[in-house]
């Protein structure tokens, strides 16, 4: 334990009260995970889970600008381009065991979600039972934009929300706080700032509260919650069950794509980054969307985000997507699919096919993907 408390990209500290926070520290790259700091996160609260005298875990980081804006995808591309893939692998094979840790964890954890919660970061939100978010939030799964896909289980939390979750994914839109909250992705909202609401916390009286931890930690949380103006999400959400109606891809595509004459601004921006996006990401968003409305277990949901991670950061369109987004910054990403097709057309030379999941296969039967 001790190396890993002294990790530069990570501080522990006992606080009072049996409360300890863990804190992300890589402030340059808002918070980006790497391979090494999810194995160290993994250990922290593997340890924190096994200590006794531990009640609770604050989880944050150590700027107000973000929390985690996600995985660091540069370092992912620049591994697959010197055909280090299985290094690259193995990031998402130790990500994905801290995420179950931390959705299967009995003890409470609160995440200070301040700033941009993205990709990964969204992830170990998503996994805490208190999600706590400010009026400077900004949450979002916007791999549309990079020619990954939303992983890190929103493979289930996409499809937990319906139409609004298929509409998020596909189109990696921004929420704000309010946003969130509409739609149980943040259990709190807190105009307060993090050193209040920490202190409120860490001088509970436990003794007072018969029914545990969760409810002291919950009746207090609740005190602190204000509610915050509706954001662009719920001014939408008559609009968003019209165009995503989840029986027919093609059909979701157009009707988001129309949305480019939306008054909303919020709106016109999601068709924008459906139009500009990856085809092949919108498409494996939209199947896995279809997969997890059936199947809702965590593990499959991770083994089968394993193996379809392995495959797409080997794709085409994940080595020009961060390219251009992120390293060359030309914004004219060559998506290896030019245009939406079917989605039979949109996987012409490899097939995103499970060795564990047969449930997925089935899937990819069902939409003549896969043919045996």
């Amino acid at each position: 334990m001790t190396d890993y408390i002294n990790h530069p990209d990570i501080l522990v500290e006992e606080l009072k009260n049996g409360w300890w926070a863990v804190r992300l520290n890589r402030p340059k790259s808002l918070h980006a995970l790497d391979e090494q700091i999810v194995i160290a996160l993994h250990s922290i609260f593997e340890y924190l889970h096994s200590n006794d005298a531990v009640k609770a875990v604050w989880f944050d980081s150590t700027t107000p600008k973000a929390f985690c804006a996600g995985g660091d995808v540069r370092k992912l591309r620049q591994l697959v381009i010197n055909e280090e893939v299985e290094q690259a692998k193995a990031f998402f094979h130790h990500e994905y065991a801290l995420d179950r840790l931390l959705h299967h964890y009995v003890k409470p954890v609160v995440v200070w979600g301040e700033g941009y919660v993205m990709g990964g970061g969204l992830g170990l939100f998503m996994a805490a039972p208190f999600r706590l978010v400010t009026p400077h939030s900004r949450l979002a799964m916007p791999e549309i934009n990079i020619g990954l896909y939303p992983d890190v289980g929103a493979t289930r939390f996409l499809a937990d929300r319906g139409a609004i979750g298929l509409f998020i994914g596909m189109t990696g839109s921004i929420m704000t706080a309010a946003g969130a909250y509409s739609i149980g992705w943040a259990t709190h909202m807190c105009e307060q700032g993090r050193e209040n609401v920490l202190g409120r916390l860490t001088h509970i009286r436990w003794q007072d509260y018969p029914a545990g931890d969760y409810r002291a930690i919950d009746d207090t949380l609740n005190s602190l919650h204000r509610p915050l103006a509706a954001g662009p999400l719920q001014d939408s959400l008559d609009v968003i069950h019209s165009v995503c109606r989840g029986s027919d891809f093609m059909q979701d595509v157009q009707a988001i794509k129309g949305l480019a004459t939306a008054r909303s601004d919020w709106l016109r921006q999601a068709s924008e980054n459906l139009s500009n996006g990856s085809p092949t990401t919108a498409a494996i968003t939209w199947l896995l969307w279809q997969w997890a409305k059936q199947h809702r277990s965590w593990n499959d949901v991770f083994t089968l985000e394993e193996e379809i991670s392995a495959w797409k950061i080997q794709h085409a369109d994940f080595i020009e997507g961060v390219r251009a987004r992120l390293v060359d910054k030309d914004l004219q990403p060559a998506w290896q699919a030019q245009d939406y097709q079917t989605l039979r057309e949109l996987f012409p030379h490899s097939v995103p096919k499970s060795e564990h999941i047969d449930s997925w296969n089935a899937l990819l039967r069902q939409y003549g993907i896969l043919i045996d």
